[in-house]
């Protein structure tokens, strides 16, 4: 007996001894006091540091105290002449495995011996007072009553409820009915159940990791139930259990399942989990899974996590968490893909020896060996005599699709150290992990490997740095690490995908000559990150500068994996931030790329990393203005003098083709379009966009002279929903607030805007070209959203009085969207007049809001400002728009840093109203 459950029935004693002749009911101030005295002592003990599994059991035999002094007092209550008790109360789940954390249920059964279909009612009155008095203290409470033959039935008829009672464990009451239930069970529920109950936690696992993100390394870990979590490990425990009859790991090391140092690691890994999840229920004063980016602070410096130079605490306690995690799921994944193949080597017959068994010859390998499709050695002292055998290795296991065994998987880890400084530079060893990156579509199985082992990270310790590295960043999903593994295999599903939307993407990647260059890209495009650097991209360069020199890589690898690293970020941005319909922004780009090879692979790499960052990161908006910047880009490269001439001529072909299709009933109409329209406008638009506009142009007139509303606005819906949204055009009278009450309309509906292209004709008539897609950026194809926007924003164009900013205050309370979580968020105003020659830029980053557009052209609108072009980019609840702007006046670039600072104030301002 430990000295804390002395302590704890000590005080029992004193405490509740007294009590235990009355109802537990009429003394529940008693039990309260002692439940908090007790609870408290748990408190400090978590304070002190320690264990997870240790302070778990230590609140289990609380309760355990608790429940028999309320077990023992209802029942001589109730049987006061008899003190033999008539059930067993037994402890189910958690609470019967000996794991509790603070705001846990406790799972119990009270098991009887009465037949017919209800208890007695003495029984049933211990039962009530038991249980009314753990719900009046505040206990979760899962309770079920059932004799020995109805708990057979349910346990064989749920696998949930046959879980939780193969870890059952008698609490108090009658212990012969108990053994016997048990007894029972083995014989009925377990016995004959193997290879049922094993295929239905392989299922049950497989889609919890499919609802919970299918990876370690996700930025909000679910402790409870995601990859590498206290679920995996339990899971471990209760397969072990059919077929060993056991709940510890222990018997599967001699068994030749576990490594004994796997085992150490994940009964580590295990008693860190339940103690971080032990805090976070002392946090939130409930049961709580999720560690959310906006508490991972806090919990670090609850859990004592020191504040060490160059590193957060927060990234401190989370790479701990994730180191965990990945222990955990390594040892269980390994079990997972053996039993899904089919597998029956020795290591797998222990555990599964129901298997149907398969006898492959092994195949010898210069040193290694090849047995059901997994990779050993020869001979134990392979990698001390040659180091560069663990490079070797890794290149086997790629082109032969094998995983290691345990016994090599373990050898990598005593190993490791043998990848030092001389390897690093060594010839052999360079020119094995050129071949490694230059395999298309088979690199990041392999890297997942060899960052698996551990080895990548001793390779490139560039890499290495960012392991479990937490990215409080506001669109990454994934920890640093993770990050760069997922994109290398994004781009390697481009070798093989059949996807329509990613064809273009493949024949890239198949023109590429050698791809060794591009993965090494994705490998370092983040490893900046590590030392904390704003931007990343630079100190990613110096690293893949460093790199490239140790693998010596010629002066053409060098220089491309430079660009590539510094500017991985420059496609995506240009292309959603600045108006590349104007061919100085592409000659800009142009500048950067220097030829054709580069800006492919640049292409490859900005798709790769915007689907690593998340599933809803790479839109297929984003999609179409990357190909738009791509394709101008290429033509550029290809001759920049018929670049020009193409961006001179195409006003006046343009002009003539419309002509064509409209026919001279529209000569008048066609003339005064191209003479009033801007520049720009015919750049950003075909043929057939500028016949519609016309046309649209034409509706406006007459209904300007015939319609009963001469100020209305007409419409003109394109949905596209292959790419993702659809074409909002609206023709008006150009006037105060347009844009504001425009955007505010949409809001309301809601639609996310992603675009908005600004003409006001010399006539003072102004075409509106708004792109708009619904919340999970899909076209928008309602007909009675499309009619909402139409019938608001005309009210709010026909009276002063229609308060648009008050609904859109109202729609904001009402939470319709979600509210961005608390992390780290680049928020800002910025104002600059270099960009462009002839647009002031204003660019503005900050979580995303109903009604945000609108305040801020509202603000735009009282300053006399003018906006030509507007690229809004709303996505995970961030919202980074950017204005290409003239001074109404002067229409020329905003000027006078009185102004300038005035302008920047109220944009912030309208930005971050709350």
């Amino acid at each position: 007996m430990s000295r804390h459950l002395e302590k704890i029935l000590a005080h029992a004693e004193r405490e509740l001894t007294s009590a235990g002749a009355q109802r537990p009911t009429d003394v529940l101030p008693v039990y309260r006091k002692f439940l908090k005295i007790e609870e408290h002592r748990l408190r400090l003990r978590q304070r002190a540091g320690d264990g997870g599994r240790e302070v778990c059991a230590r609140r289990v035999d609380l309760i355990d105290v608790l429940l028999r002094h309320v077990f023992a007092a209802a029942n001589h209550v109730v049987n006061h002449r008899n003190g033999t008790s008539p059930i067993a109360l037994v402890a189910l789940g958690g609470y019967g495995r000996r794991e509790l954390n603070p705001c846990s249920d406790v799972d119990v059964m009270f098991l009887h011996r009465e037949q017919g279909r209800n208890v007695s009612k003495a029984t049933g009155q211990i039962i009530e007072q038991v249980l009314y008095l753990l719900w009046d203290i505040g206990f979760k409470v899962g309770h079920s009553t059932r004799t020995i033959k109805e708990a057979i039935a349910a346990a064989n008829a749920d696998m949930v409820t046959k879980t939780a009672m193969l870890e059952s464990r008698l609490v108090t009451g009658d212990r012969e009915l108990e053994e016997k239930f048990r007894a029972q069970f083995r014989a009925k529920c377990v016995a004959g159940y193997e290879r049922e109950y094993i295929e239905m936690r392989m299922r049950d696992q497989q889609a919890r990791h499919a609802k919970f993100g299918n990876s370690v390394y996700l930025q909000e870990p679910n402790l409870k139930s995601g990859c590498g979590s206290l679920r995996d490990y339990q899971n471990l425990l209760w397969m072990t259990f059919f077929k060993e009859g056991s709940l510890t790991t222990t018997h599967l090391v001699g068994k030749d399942w576990l490594s004994e140092p796997d085992r150490r690691r994940i009964e580590a890994a295990y008693d860190f989990l339940l103690r971080v999840r032990t805090e976070l229920h002392y946090l939130h004063h409930r049961a709580t899974d999720v560690l959310h980016l906006n508490m991972q602070e806090t919990m670090a410096q609850r859990l004592r996590y020191p504040q060490e130079r160059g590193l957060l605490r927060s990234e401190a306690f989370m790479k701990d968490v994730y180191a965990h995690s990945r222990n955990i799921f390594r040892v269980t994944e390994r079990i997972t893909s053996q039993f899904a193949s089919g597998y029956s080597s020795a290591k797998t017959r222990s555990l599964f020896g129901f298997l149907p068994r398969a006898k492959p010859a092994a195949e010898h390998l210069n040193g290694f060996v090849i047995k059901d499709r997994q990779l050993d050695t020869e001979r134990p002292d392979l990698f001390t005599k040659n180091p560069v055998e663990m490079m070797r290795a890794i290149e086997i296991a790629q082109e032969r699709q094998l995983e290691p065994t345990p016994e090599l998987a373990d050898m990598f880890s005593r190993k490791i150290g043998l990848i030092t400084h001389p390897l690093r530079y060594a010839k052999e060893p360079r020119e094995i992990f050129r071949r490694i990156l230059s395999r298309k579509g088979e690199v990041g199985r392999a890297l997942r490997l060899m960052h698996r082992l551990d080895f990548l990270g001793q390779y490139i310790p560039e890499f290495g740095q960012l392991t479990c590295l937490v990215q409080h960043e506001f669109f990454h999903r994934y920890t640093a690490d993770e990050h760069t593994l997922v994109c290398i295999d994004k781009l390697d599903a481009l070798a093989r995908t059949e996807d329509p939307k990613l064809i273009q993407y493949r024949k890239l990647l198949e023109e590429l000559p050698n791809p060794f260059v591009l993965y090494l890209a994705l490998l370092l495009h983040d490893t900046g990150k590590a030392v904390g650097a704003r931007p990343h991209s630079e100190a990613s360069a110096v690293f893949a500068q460093r790199v490239a020199r140790r693998l010596q890589l010629d002066p053409r690898e060098r220089k491309m994996l430079i660009l590539l690293v510094d500017h991985h970020v420059t496609l995506s941005n240009i292309a959603q931030r600045r108006n590349i319909d104007d061919p100085v922004t592409v000659s800009e780009f142009a500048a950067i790329v220097k030829d054709q090879n580069n800006l492919d692979a640049l292409m490859l790499l900005t798709l790769a990393d915007g689907q690593g960052t998340s599933d809803q990161n790479w839109s297929d908006w984003k999609e179409t203005l990357v190909w738009q910047l791509y394709h101008a880009t290429t033509q550029y490269l290809a001759d920049r003098h018929l670049f020009y001439e193409r961006a001179k001529t195409a006003r006046e072909a343009r002009e003539t083709l419309v002509q064509v299709r409209l026919g001279p009933d529209y000569a008048e109409e066609i003339e005064a379009h191209f003479d009033f329209m801007p520049d720009h406008y015919f750049r950003a638009f075909k043929v057939g966009d500028m016949v519609a506009h016309v046309e649209l142009f034409r509706r406006f007139y007459e209904a300007t002279c015939f319609g009963e509303g001469p100020l209305a606005p007409v419409f003109s819906w394109e949905p596209v929903p292959a790419q993702g949204h659809t074409v909002l055009t609206l023709c008006s009278w150009d006037r105060q607030q347009l844009l504001s009450k425009i955007a505010g309309s949409i809001s309301l509906v809601p639609l996310n805007i992603l675009s908005a292209d600004i003409y006001t004709r010399g006539d003072n008539v102004a075409l509106d070209v708004f792109r708009v897609s619904d919340l999970r950026g899909r076209a928008v194809t309602n007909e009675r959203e499309m009619a909402l926007v139409e019938s608001t924003l005309r009210k709010a164009l026909d009276s002063e009085a229609f308060d648009l900013s008050a609904l859109l205050e109202q729609a904001r309370k009402k939470g319709r969207r979600p509210a961005v979580a608390d992390m780290e968020f680049p928020s800002r105003v910025s104002i600059e007049n270099q960009a462009d020659p002839y647009f002031t830029l204003i660019e503005i980053q900050t979580p995303d809001r109903i009604g945000l557009l609108h305040d801020l052209l509202q603000c735009l609108s009282r300053n006399e400002i003018d906006i030509a072009l507007a690229r809004i980019s709303t996505e995970s609840g961030a919202a980074i728009d950017t204005f290409y702007v003239t001074d109404r006046r002067s229409h020329a670039k905003l000027a006078g840093t009185q102004r300038m600072n005035a302008l920047h104030r109220e944009l912030h301002e309208a930005a971050f109203r709350t």
